[in-house]
């Protein structure tokens, strides 16, 4: 027997702000600093890459677009002690998150100018594409150096 009260649920405590969030932030994992995100718009920039121009032959990404791309998927993954004898990690990251949020305002300037979308794969791929540029630069601003 146990020593409730008959008739008398076991009252659960809600859950507060401060718990929601750190539920969300245990199931987003890496991508919710700053270097994350910007590690997370290389990804996307890279699978843009893949589905779109090598498999569909339908919408480009720019060469350095991708080597930045790759340098912040790739980067935080090796050796802190190597990439730290040119410059620090937070660093790299963010210079590359700038310099990729910079390239995407040239990318819509000149998609405006040019008005080039002709299919609905082009324009999925370009607005996926900005919205990783817009990723790059919200994570940028949010390292820390």
């Amino acid at each position: 027997m146990t020593d409730e009260p008959r008739g008398m649920d076991p009252v659960e405590e809600p859950m507060t702000p401060a718990d929601s969030e750190s539920t969300v932030a245990q199931g987003a994992g890496d991508f919710t600093s700053g270097e994350g995100l910007v590690a997370l718009a290389g990804i996307v920039l890279v699978a843009i890459w893949v589905v779109f121009d090598v498999f569909l032959d339908d919408y480009g990404v720019g060469s350095l677009t991708l080597l930045l791309a790759a340098l912040v998927i790739i980067a935080p993954r090796m050796n802190r002690a190597t990439v730290e004898k040119a410059l620090p990690l937070p660093v790299v990251i963010k210079l590359a998150g700038y310099t990729l949020a910079f390239i995407g305002v040239i990318a819509v300037i000149e998609a405006i100018e040019e008005g080039f979308f002709e299919g609905a794969a082009t324009i999925i791929a370009a607005l996926a594409e900005y919205a990783a540029f817009a990723m790059a630069f919200i994570g940028a601003r949010q390292i820390k150096i």
